[in-house]
């Protein structure tokens, strides 16, 4: 299948982007909600910047249920689709939640069971009784968003995916889905520019993959007739790793803002 764009979504970040605002672009968040909350603090969005999430909200950390809520409800926050939500919309069973079917050991394997936990401890009451409705509705609006989510938004000088382009399929608007969410080597060793006009901003690949430390981002070596950087990764890494972090670069200048995972959400 092939990629799915928001056109209307490109035109706002562009228009902001135009006009002199910031557009924060955040990196793999998986389930770590106060990281991301805590970092969206420490961005101080004024009423005219927008965030652009790209992938993989869920899975591995402890509260992607929240990250969804905090996602979908705020209208500056925007997401691309990565492959742990595709494998999420194809998985998650609210009629089986607290039981794992065979379906669905694959994804529970790579962290689909911490985001079926956050869903049963959302809500779960101080009795231990499952608020059966209340879950339902939510899940059904949570699957929904996702659903809806563009695989790649387009800019002038940016192109916005979870996980990258090849370099040898041609058209970069008629790549697969399975392409824009699970790429790595043959995107990232491509020895000219995938976009010619446009530097490439995607997660899914962590900085240790890159022999990299948390701290940095990677960018490739080929360049843009600007001098700009072909390609930029900023996954930090936040589930593991020496120095967990979660990332976010502006668009509109360069700047990069860190934060490591919060004490409450380190693993002991």
């Amino acid at each position: 299948m092939r990629g799915r764009r928001n056109k209307e979504i490109e035109n706002e970040l562009q228009s902001v982007l135009n006009d002199g605002g910031n557009v924060w672009v955040i990196g793999d968040i998986h389930g770590y909600a106060d990281t991301f909350v805590a970092l969206l603090e420490n961005l101080n969005l004024n009423s005219r910047d927008r965030v652009v999430l790209l992938g993989d909200l869920v899975d591995r950390g402890p509260r992607s249920c929240e990250v969804i809520r905090v996602a979908r409800e705020n209208e500056q926050i925007y997401s691309v689709l990565g492959n742990h939500e595709h494998m999420m919309l194809q998985h998650f069973d609210v009629d089986n939640i607290e039981n794992m079917t065979a379906k669905q050991a694959g994804w529970f394997y790579v962290g689909g069971r911490a985001t079926n936990q956050s869903y049963l401890d959302e809500f779960t009451d101080s009795s231990g009784n499952l608020e059966s409705f209340d879950l339902r509705m939510r899940v059904g609006k949570d699957l929904a968003w996702l659903d809806s989510l563009p695989h790649h938004i387009v800019l002038d000088e940016f192109r916005l995916v979870h996980a990258g382009y090849s370099p040898w399929d041609g058209d970069l608007d008629l790549q697969t889905t399975d392409t824009l969410m699970w790429i790595r080597g043959e995107f990232h060793n491509a020895i000219t520019p995938v976009d010619e006009k446009r530097t490439i901003v995607f997660g899914h690949s962590t900085m240790p993959g890159f022999g990299l430390k948390q701290s940095e981002i990677w960018e490739s070596e080929v360049e843009l007739m600007n001098s700009r950087a072909a390609a930029v990764g900023i996954d930090s890494c936040c589930y593991g790793g020496d120095d967990p972090q979660l990332t976010a670069l502006n668009l509109q200048n360069g700047e990069v803002v860190k934060q490591k995972i919060t004490t409450k959400e380190m693993r002991i």
